[in-house]
Formats: structure tokens, C-alpha cells, sequence
């Protein structure tokens, strides 16, 4: 079972292609973490129960990130495993912080979007400041105190061109134990000439790839075969549960807060009927996939939430996920012949 849990929607940055602009900046209490923690106890599976800390920025309510850790890890109540991660942007790392990570083998990843140039392009605080710095700062302590972490890149239409460079920097540079991309698929600027920019990073992403040792290659998540799976029926509500700052459950982070998706909350349960009726929504498949040969592998077909945050519908896919995916998959298919 996932637990995705929201400990704030404030964050410290402003970047400019965050989809949680919107959301009011408000951060789970300690009272509210009690209610939380009883109720990830009382759903938690006999065998691996993932909890992650969602935002907003999750350092910004560190203190209950700790205080939750704790009272699952020391509860008399816990039958499963249990494994803590979160992502952050890495302004805020404190020697607090990579202690309590360390001696609770909490998974992190941190936010960088390569070179300074590049990621200073969206990834600003509140002043309009770039914050690659204090990123490279936090990293360099993470590797100093011997704290694991991953890197989690963004590129856009914009940053596209540079994505090779990037990947190479960011491997070269700095430490990590695996680096993984996305795009900014609600980035307007798509178009079939970006999409085939991203086709030639990928060729010289590739090339890159063979030239450097074995153990830095095998760090790229997207080229790596055992990440190149098919995708099983989104399972929101089911196998994962978001959790809100108000105690309140949703299926996924990409509709967390929106009434329409309201499952249920953390005191008086699930609504099982509810949850069935918004499963059904996500089994559906997009006319327009059926007869394409990449369906199973991609997002855009299995996650009906990240279409709703383009246009407030579940029935339609995002056109610039749909090219970008297809080139991604078809390299992939071509590099290991599947």
C-alpha cells in the first residue's frame, strides 16, 4: 500500500511550471497527524507499506515528517514493513534532516533540472531568484554526510534542446544513486518539432551511454530495461491513498484537494462505493489507444488525473503527452529490440 501523505501545499519556490499554484497553503497539524497515522496503521498491508511526504515543499513541516516516522516506526500496532521517501526542491536541508534520513533509510530525491543555466530557468524562489546553488549546496552535504538520493529532472519545450547536456552534467557532477526525467506535458510550446528535438537528445543521450562505466549508465532510469515495463490499471483509491492536509483521501496527487475526487477521510474511513465508482473511471481506455501498440506502456492512456488537470476531463488525453510518449517508447522499443 502507498500512502502519499500531504504534509503542506506551501513551498519556499516558485517555479514556473508547478501545477499546484493554486492550492492554499495550508500544512497538516500535529493534532491532524495523530488522526493520519491511526489511519495508516489501521489500512497498512502485512507485507510493504510505502509512506511518502507530498507538498508543497515537505521540508516546510519537518517536524511532522519526523514525528509520524516515529510513532509508525515505534508503534506496537505495525504488522508490515514500512518505507519513508520524499521529494524535495533542496533549499532546506539541514544537518537535522540528513541525520534523521540516514538513521531511517528515508528515501530522497531531489529536484534539479541540470546546468545552472537551465535550471534557473523555472526552477525560482518567490523573488524570481534562480536557486541552483543552494541545490548543488544541499547535494555536496548529502554526499559529505553519506546520504543516498536521487536526482528528478524536468525539461520543457524550452529546456528540451539541452537535455543530453544536462544528463551528462548532472551524472558527472554530482553523486546520486539514480537520475529520472519527466516532461512538463501541460507546457503549451509542444509541437512536432520539439517532439523531434526530444527524439535526437534521446539518440545522443544513447551514444553518451555507451561511452561512460557501466555503474554511472546503469543510474539513467529511462535506459535502464528493467524501468521499461508495462503499465498496470491505475490503481488510485485502491493500492494508493493521498491523504490531505485536512485528513481528507483522494485517489492521486494530481487531484488531491478537488471535492470531485473525495473519497473519504482519515476518521471515518474510505467510502467503498465512492472509490469503486472513480476506479471504474480510471479502467476506462482512450478510444483513440486502443489500436496503438504503445498503450500498455503509456502514461498518458493510464492516467486519466493528468488529463483532468489540462481541461477538467477524464475523457480526453493530453496531445502533447500522447507524441512525447510515443517517441520515447518507440527509442526505447528500438534500443533493446522488444
Amino acid at each position: 500500500m502507498l500512502f502519499n501523505i500531504w504534509v503542506t501545499q506551501d513551498c519556499n519556490l516558485s517555479c514556473k511550471y508547478c501545477y499546484e499554484k493554486a492550492k492554499r497553503k495550508r500544512s497538516l497539524s500535529p493534532e491532524d497527524a495523530d488522526a493520519v497515522i491511526a489511519f495508516v496503521l489501521k489500512y497498512q498491508t502485512n507485507r510493504l507499506n510505502q509512506v511518502n511526504f507530498h507538498g508543497g515543499e515537505p521540508l516546510l513541516n519537518w517536524n511532522v515528517i519526523k514525528y509520524i516516522v516515529q510513532q509508525i516506526n515505534c508503534s506496537s500496532l505495525k504488522k508490515g514493513q514500512f518505507r519513508f521517501s520524499f521529494t524535495t526542491n533542496g533549499i532546506i536541508i539541514t544537518d537535522d534532516v540528513l541525520h534523521f534520513l540516514k538513521e531511517n533509510e528515508i528515501r530522497i530525491s531531489v529536484s534539479i533540472d541540470g546546468k545552472p543555466q537551465t535550471h534557473n530557468k523555472n526552477r525560482i524562489d518567490q523573488s524570481g531568484n534562480g536557486t541552483y546553488p543552494l541545490v548543488e549546496e544541499s547535494l555536496r552535504q548529502m554526499e559529505e554526510k553519506g546520504v543516498d538520493y536521487e536526482i528528478r529532472m524536468t525539461y520543457t519545450s524550452e529546456t528540451i534542446s539541452e537535455l543530453a547536456h544536462n544528463v551528462a552534467f548532472l551524472l558527472e557532477h554530482f553523486k546520486c544513486s539514480c537520475l529520472r526525467w519527466a516532461p512538463d506535458c501541460h507546457d503549451c510550446g509542444w509541437n512536432e518539432k520539439k517532439v523531434q528535438i526530444l527524439i535526437k537528445q534521446y539518440q545522443s543521450i544513447m551514444e553518451y551511454q555507451e561511452k561512460i562505466k557501466k555503474e554511472q549508465a546503469e543510474k539513467i532510469a529511462a535506459f535502464n530495461i528493467n524501468y521499461f515495463n508495462r503499465l498496470s490499471a491505475c490503481c488510485g483509491g485502491v493500492t494508493e491513498i493521498n491523504i490531505d492536509t485536512r485528513g481528507d483521501l483522494y485517489p492521486c496527487t494530481y487531484v488531491c484537494g478537488n471535492k470531485e475526487f473525495l473519497m473519504g477521510n482519515v476518521k471515518d474511513g474510505p467510502d467503498v462505493e465512492r472509490i469503486k465508482s472513480i476506479h471504474n473511471t480510471m479502467q476506462k481506455s482512450y478510444l483513440k489507444c486502443e489500436t496503438c501498440q504503445n498503450k500498455e506502456y503509456c502514461i498518458g492512456n493510464r492516467c486519466k488525473m493528468i488529463n483532468y488537470v489540462e481541461d477538467n476531463r477524464c475523457s480526453s488525453y493530453i496531445e502533447n503527452l500522447c507524441s512525447i510518449s510515443n517517441a520515447e517508447i518507440d527509442l526505447l522499443r528500438e534500443q533493446w529490440m522488444l
